[in-house]
């Protein structure tokens, strides 16, 4: 799969009949899928290219920034698992305050047709686009008359009565409902970062300290997780939260991985968060944690004993 920085770089591509899906795509879930292999499916039947069309950062980061949400994945996280269904070429525009103020018809006149020349496009049924989000499905097909492209529209999917969609997985994520939000993801919810150091050594769990890449932490807790490390794959489970039994008041994100003793520091590590075991707790000694962890260390064995993930990015 291609990036290209841009959409005023399409043209010089060599780019043949490309069939576009349009939108921010965070997170990849079920629903982007859908429309992801719909938008390939279509491409193959026309001889052409699948391209995916997306902005960077955030709209709301540009404008609210105090109202933007936090990105599910980073763009290389996005990028990354958006190639792996096969698609051909993300085309991602820097999105500005003078890019949001196009109006609709604007849009897809001088970015979408003018630079792609687009023969099918791939959108949600509550795809909106333009300054102040004026444009609709229904505007997108009446353009499509004018400039020649057809449009193909996705239904949403719903998963346990659930609609799949970006802000649920979000909110599931942050109240610490990490299995269900696997469910809408179609994967375990990853957070990679840098191992820095840590504190708990000193009780007999080594730990792998996580400084994360992005802001969408689960909540507070102890979880059963799959790592991925530069030594490999192991089990494990992550404390998240500021250590109440030690005062610490700092929030930390401690992954202790069974059967592994091997230094991290100053690596990158990726963790899959497969369920939460429990809230966190203050211990009235060290002793008590201790006992608490290894119950902690025997209940996350149990449940990945048998996790067989869908798929891990």
């Amino acid at each position: 799969m291609e990036i290209i920085s841009g959409s005023a770089k399409v043209k010089g591509c060599g780019i043949v009949n490309p069939v576009i899906a349009i939108g921010n795509f965070d997170g990849v879930h079920l629903g982007h899928q859908k429309i992801l292999k719909k938008t390939i499916q279509r491409a193959h039947a026309l001889g052409g290219a699948s391209l995916v069309y997306t902005f960077n950062p955030h709209p709301l980061q540009v404008l609210k920034p105090q109202d933007a949400p936090p990105a599910i994945t980073t763009f290389e996280e996005k990028a990354h698992l958006i190639g792996r269904l096969g698609i051909d070429y993300v085309v991602c525009e820097h999105f500005t305050r003078q890019y949001a103020e196009q109006p609709p018809e604007e849009f897809i006149k001088n970015i979408i047709c003018d630079r792609i020349h687009p023969r099918e496009i791939v959108i949600g049924h509550d795809y909106a686009f333009g300054k102040n989000r004026k444009g609709n499905v229904a505007l997108l097909q009446k353009m499509g008359e004018i400039f020649h492209f057809k449009v193909q529209v996705i239904d949403n999917i719903m998963i346990k009565n659930i609609p799949v969609r970006s802000t649920t997985i979000r909110r599931l994520i942050m109240l610490g409902k990490v299995s269900l939000a696997e469910k809408l993801l179609g994967r375990p919810y990853c957070l990679t970062g840098k191992v820095v150091h840590g504190k708990r050594r000193r009780i007999g769990f080594p730990t792998a300290n996580l400084s994360p890449g992005k802001s969408l932490i689960p909540k507070s807790g102890v979880y059963a997780i799959r790592a991925a490390t530069p030594l490999g794959t192991f089990d494990g489970v992550v404390s998240i939260g500021c250590n109440p039994t030690f005062g610490q008041g700092q929030m930390t994100i401690e992954a202790h991985l069974f059967d592994f003793n091997a230094d991290l520091y100053g690596r990158e590590i990726s963790l899959f968060f497969v369920k939460r075991i429990r809230a966190e707790k203050q211990f009235p000694d060290v002793a008590m944690l201790v006992k608490q962890i290894t119950k902690d260390i025997a209940f996350a064995q149990r449940i990945l004993a048998n996790y067989h993930p869908q798929e891990l990015p």
